[in-house]
């Protein structure tokens, strides 16, 4: 048909139509227009995706090993124990109760939690808005960490006490071994008195009573976390959520612990 029509020009006398013709002005601010509202879409999802669903995770140490490798990337449930509105500290609704011994939570260090609200939310802000590319407080913190990730041993009214048997620390909960409390196959890289500088005899002797709101946290590799043993219990305010899921590296993909 395009051939019959063709012929036709030709034979009027009249030349066919340049390509150029056909092709429309770019429309440039249309564009940025464009580009702007693609931004404007993504950074409303991931706000809302990282404040009331879910959020990735680095974890910057060897402190979890060896259920968790430092450098790997884990997702945070946050709605599980109750999704705070963004950049503040209210939670939607507060599900806190739903934290057992023996979950794997993310939290924010003691020192990062009580700096000043405002910087904190600009921090946050900055964060979504960069898709993770900017951490501004990472540059001023005078402190280890902004976040950290370790298990609960404890839960409000729990007796937390330490002792030493066979030469190995052993932890109790309410005078039972933790590993006939928690309910779950988790390995951890057992202390000593020769290789942890953490346990001290003021430790062992003294017996830690929670209080409402407040969680024992320590790390699975008992020998260098830096956990509650040294900062003492945290609030059901420091939790972002629960770590359920390593997705990198590839290698490792997969839950993090089942209970039974």
């Amino acid at each position: 048909i395009f051939q019959f029509f063709y012929i036709i020009y030709i034979l009027k006398g009249t030349k066919m139509p340049r390509y150029e013709y056909y092709k429309k002005k770019v429309n440039k601010k249309k564009i940025i227009r464009d580009i702007i509202l693609i931004y404007v879409i993504a950074v409303l999802f991931v706000l809302f995706f990282n404040s009331f669903i879910m959020q990735a995770y680095k974890v910057p140490s060897n402190s979890m090993f060896p259920t968790i490798s430092e450098g790997d990337r884990v997702l945070a449930n946050k709605f599980i124990y109750g999704p705070k509105l963004p950049f503040t500290d209210i939670r939607i609704f507060n599900a806190t109760k739903n934290i057992k011994r023996g979950d794997v939570i993310i939290f924010l260090s003691k020192e990062y939690y009580n700096t000043n609200h405002l910087f904190r939310s600009l921090s946050s802000l900055i964060y979504t808005l960069t898709f993770s590319l900017v951490d501004i407080s990472s540059f001023l913190k005078n402190y280890d960490a902004n976040m950290y990730i370790k298990r609960v041993i404890g839960i409000p009214g729990d007796r937390i006490k330490f002792e030493i048997n066979n030469n190995k620390v052993i932890i109790l909960i309410n005078e039972i071994n933790e590993k006939k409390v928690i309910n779950l196959n988790y390995k951890v890289i057992e202390e000593t008195e020769e290789n942890s500088p953490l346990i001290s005899s003021m430790i062992i002797q003294n017996e830690i009573i929670l209080k409402e709101n407040q969680y024992y946290v320590i790390g699975d590799n008992r020998a260098v976390s830096a956990d509650s043993r040294i900062w003492g219990p945290i609030d059901s305010n420091q939790i972002i959520g629960k770590a359920v899921l390593k997705y990198w590296p590839i290698s490792s993909f997969g839950f993090i612990n089942k209970y039974k």
